[in-house]
């Protein structure tokens, strides 16, 4: 560097200065719960309270709502949670983390429906052997455009549903993998994923009301019967 040229720096980029004492005095603080908010934050997104607001309503004009989820250890943790921290992710200016989030949401989507399909060869189960033989590998470890378009293929996808699948996939890719890839979109795009997203959950999970009763795909719920999900009535113990 010359000594006429200079170099702006981001100081302690990595450091939440109330604990880590990386303050001009060296001096731990006490955390408060803005100084934590702050950090959440992205740096130069608004933190204060009416930016949250307006970040929440933004990624919450919902197509259709997820009013309620199978109460599935699995279900919940690689897609209902999931879904949740790209919300919250988004409110905090994390765009990015949004991306990442829906994307991971949908090829766990992929292979649930793959799963609770439960396709047949010759009249039998698909065994993972089968799998391979047919796919080049099980489903579950192929390629999310190849699991997509396999899906698509045995027609438990529409083309509205391959579309969304696809829209996350080269979204998450561009922004994930490619250095030339600018963020001047990244705010709208995740919202977009984020949408996709929830609703491929919405109808795989099924969010039809019947009598006052949850009515769930009769796939889903084989598929949930055979993890124990379901737990016996008052009258049947």
């Amino acid at each position: 560097m010359n000594d006429n040229e200079h170099l702006k720096v981001f100081l302690n980029p990595l450091a939440f200065v109330p604990i880590m004492g990386t303050s001009v005095t060296g001096v731990p603080s006490e955390p408060t719960p803005e100084s934590v908010l702050d950090f959440l934050c992205t740096p130069g997104v608004d933190s204060d309270v009416a930016a949250l607001v307006r970040r929440c309503r933004e990624i919450s004009h919902e197509p259709e709502p997820l009013f309620a989820a199978p109460s599935d250890e699995r279900i919940l943790d690689k897609l209902v949670w999931p879904l949740l921290h790209a919300k919250g992710s988004y409110i905090l200016g994390n765009y990015l983390g949004t991306v990442s989030l829906c994307g991971m949401v949908s090829e766990m989507l992929a292979v649930l429906i793959f799963e609770v399909a439960d396709p047949q060869i010759n009249g039998a189960r698909m065994t993972e052997t089968a799998q391979r033989e047919l796919f080049g590998s099980s489903f579950e470890k192929l390629g999310q455009e190849r699991r997509v378009s396999i899906l698509h293929a045995y027609g438990l996808i529409d083309d509205a549903l391959k579309t969304s699948f696809d829209r996350i996939r080269t979204t998450r890719r561009q922004y994930l993998h490619l250095w030339s890839k600018d963020y001047d979109k990244l705010s709208v795009d995740a919202v977009a994923c984020y949408r996709d997203a929830l609703t491929i959950v919405v109808s795989v999970l099924g969010q039809t009301i019947r009598d006052g009763k949850l009515v769930l795909d009769p796939k889903l719920t084989k598929y949930l019967r055979a993890q124990g999900v379901f737990a016996a009535s008052e009258r049947e113990q």
